[in-house]
């Protein structure tokens, strides 16, 4: 019995250690692909515009706004009107740090004050090109770059970004009380590579 018992011991010794080196290696896998993607990063931009919105319609039940996506380049490449339950836009963003200060950010959901940030809409389909992350195209982007950039919006897309160092969450919010969006103002959400990512009208 007692033999039965230290065989599964072992046995789960042996799948915790596994379990942990495995971890270890994918984490200094990305280490290293994160790495590479410095070298690549020289060319963009160190303030980007990745998302243009405009409040169409605001009522006690739901909120309707046109919202544009933009590259590095600042070409508009995708659009929508969207409405949501709510009155207050919350805009949910990865970001993750390649190199000191230098932070790349997706655009990941939008959700309100009605819609918890955990149902909230996804934005990955509006700049999902076959993979690539279209906000962070720019002319002058080699393959490595693209690879580089897909296999990192993947993890990200996929929620697997146990391994992503230093990789945090960031939100730009519509707060009624304070400075709330107003229906025929345009606004524009600006990501600093050094800095954070504010909203701003688009004046």
């Amino acid at each position: 019995m007692k033999g039965k018992i230290l065989i599964g011991l072992l046995i789960i010794g042996i799948i915790a250690a596994a379990g942990y080196y495995g971890l270890e290696y994918a984490t200094k896998q990305q280490k290293k692909q994160i790495k590479k993607l410095e070298d690549k990063i020289n060319f963009l931009k160190k303030e980007t515009l990745p998302v243009r919105f405009k409040i169409l319609k605001k009522d006690t039940a739901n909120i309707t706004f046109a919202i544009k996506f933009y590259d590095q380049d600042s070409t508009e490449f995708n659009a929508d009107t969207i409405t949501l339950q709510g009155q207050e836009l919350s805009f949910d963003f990865a970001v993750v740090p390649v190199k000191k200060d230098y932070n790349i950010a997706f655009p990941t959901k939008i959700f309100t004050n009605k819609i918890p940030a955990k149902e909230g809409l996804s934005l990955f389909k509006y700049y999902d090109d076959h993979g690539f992350p279209q906000t962070m195209s720019i002319n002058g982007a080699d393959e490595d770059y693209v690879n580089l950039m897909t296999d990192l919006f993947e993890k990200i897309k996929e929620g697997k970004t146990e391994n992503i160092e230093g990789i945090y969450g960031s939100m730009v919010q519509d707060i009624a009380k304070l400075n709330e969006f107003q229906v025929n103002h345009v606004y524009k959400i600006v990501i600093h590579t050094k800095g954070g990512i504010e909203v701003t009208e688009d004046i």
